[in-house]
Order: structure tokens, then sequence, then C-alpha cells
């Protein structure tokens, strides 16, 4: 689904845990993250870079997928997205993780990307 920016008190009323945020406007992407997202998360909140996950796929799989006492719900935002990390994507879209949200944020990309289609269905 594609929520325009006059739009974005959708991202409120629905309870999803993958979010991608693609355009040319950084300032305004952060400032969505802060405001609907990291308020509810305080110090739970992880940020990586794409080719970090890329490069150390297990690590990143084994943190997301195992619990901690400590922590029940976890931010994870990813930056500088491509579609490179779609089949990444999708091996943790099917283990259907509940207590964590991931925010991929990308540059533009093209109605044709890989990326951006697994995000619009």
């Amino acid at each position: 689904m594609i929520i325009k920016s006059y739009e974005i008190n959708k991202i409120i009323n629905r309870k999803k845990n993958f979010y991608l945020f693609y355009g040319e406007n950084e300032g305004y992407k952060n400032e969505i993250i802060k405001k609907f997202f990291e308020i509810n998360f305080l110090k739970k909140i992880y940020r990586y870079d794409e080719k970090e996950i890329l490069e150390n796929k297990e690590n990143f799989l084994n943190g997301i997928l195992s619990k901690s006492l400590f922590e029940n719900e976890k931010l994870i935002i990813v930056s500088r997205t491509t579609d490179k990390i779609k089949t990444l994507i999708e091996e943790i879209i099917e283990k259907n993780v509940e207590d964590i949200t991931l925010i991929f944020i990308a540059n533009l990309l093209d109605k044709k990307s890989k990326l951006r289609n697994l995000f619009e269905k």
C-alpha cells in the first residue's frame, strides 16, 4: 500500500511490522519515523546500513529471531536500502516475526523496483 504524505495518519491505524520509506526528502522521512515510531520504542531502537546487513546476514537474522528477556519489542531502522536486500526481507516475512518493527529507508525507487513492488503488495 502506498501512503501519500498527506495521508500519513493512516500509519497510526495500521498494525504492520514492515515499512518502506522512499523518496528524496530525507528530513521528512526522519520526521515521520521520530513522530510515529521512535516515541513508542525509546531505547529499543537499532540502526543499520544495508551494507552492514548484507555483509553479516546470519548475525542480523539471529539478532532478529532471538527473543530477549529484557526487550519485548524492537525497532530496527535500515538506511540506504536497495533491491539487494529484497530476498532477506522476504525471508524475515516468512518467519512471521511479531515483536519487531522494521523500517527500510531508501532514496528514489523506480516503479519497476523489486523492493518497491514487494511493499506495494
